[in-house]
This record gives structure tokens, C-alpha cells and sequence, in this order.
């Protein structure tokens, strides 16, 4: 299992949200710094599922990706998996966002529930640090898609993160 390490430091001129979708898919301007530097670690998974960090503040992130049918279960909902994915992704660099240049973390539990079958164009896992520990982050995750131009919840839960801090 791969470790997603820090970017630089989080300045608060990086902290920007992105509320165009098609522009966020097209552009790196989200924090371009701490973008750029994220870059190649982020790509790897969110690659399949063409996502893009459209909020980056200090300890919340939001990753979206537009729905399509390969991202579908058989009754056409999108599929747990990939709700799951972009929420733990987002609670992973949500805790990036609090560490050290160079740190690395990893989650160690997701817990999700799903309440409603996830349908629309939109989809966008989102998470904010909850506790910051040493060695471990609580973090809030949700999943949520877009539908007639409102952000509606399909699942919400908490996600462990272990943190390997840089030495100073």
C-alpha cells in the first residue's frame, strides 16, 4: 500500500474553492503550489475517475469527478466504491493540508454509511479534520452528488488517518 506524502506547506493565498466544475477539470489553479506538488501522487487513482481537488482549504478538501456510467452499479446508482474512494482521498489530503512538508499518511479505517442511492451529474467526496493527533487524524467524509443544481448528501461517516510526520 502507497503512502500519499505532504506538498509544501499550505499558505493561506492558497486557500481557494472552485465552484465551476469544468473549469477546476481544466485548470491546476486551485493552489497551484500545493497543487503542483500533489500532482503526481494524486493522479494515480483519481486518474480513473478523472477527479480534480475543487476545495482546498487548511483541513477540508473537496474532490469531484462528473458522473458517467462506467462509475455505475447495476441499477445505474453510482457505485459505493467510488463514493467511498473520493472520500477517503479527500480525508487524506485534508489531513496533508495540517502536516509538515514531506509527510505521508494512510488511512486505517473508513466508515461510510449510505443514505440515499447516489444519482447525478456530480460526484464530490468532501472531508474536514475533526482531531489532529501526533500520529492520528478523525475526519469528517461525506459523499455527495449533484442534482438539479443542489449538492444533496448520499453518505456520511469518519475516516482514521495515520500520519508520518516529517522530522523537523
Amino acid at each position: 500500500m502507497e503512502l500519499i506524502k505532504a506538498p509544501i506547506k499550505l499558505q493561506t493565498t492558497d486557500i481557494q474553492t472552485c465552484n465551476d466544475y469544468d473549469w477546476c477539470m481544466n485548470s491546476s489553479k486551485i493552489a497551484p503550489t500545493w497543487y503542483q506538488k500533489t500532482s503526481d501522487e494524486f493522479k494515480k487513482i483519481m486518474r480513473l475517475f478523472r477527479a480534480r481537488i475543487t476545495r482546498l482549504e487548511r483541513g477540508l478538501v473537496e474532490i469531484s469527478a462528473k458522473n458517467r456510467p462506467d462509475l455505475e452499479q447495476q441499477d445505474g446508482f453510482v457505485h459505493a466504491g467510488a463514493l467511498v474512494t473520493l472520500a477517503d482521498s479527500a480525508g487524506g489530503y485534508a489531513a496533508l493540508t495540517l502536516l509538515p512538508s514531506g509527510s505521508r499518511v494512510l488511512s486505517v479505517e473508513v466508515k461510510l454509511n449510505f443514505l440515499r442511492p447516489a444519482v447525478g451529474t456530480i460526484i464530490r467526496g468532501r472531508a474536514s479534520v475533526k482531531k489532529m493527533g501526533r500520529t492520528i487524524a478523525v475526519c469528517e467524509i461525506e459523499a455527495m452528488m449533484k442534482q438539479d443544481q443542489k449538492w444533496v448528501t448520499c453518505a456520511w461517516g469518519s475516516q482514521t488517518i495515520y500520519c508520518i510526520r516529517t522530522p523537523p
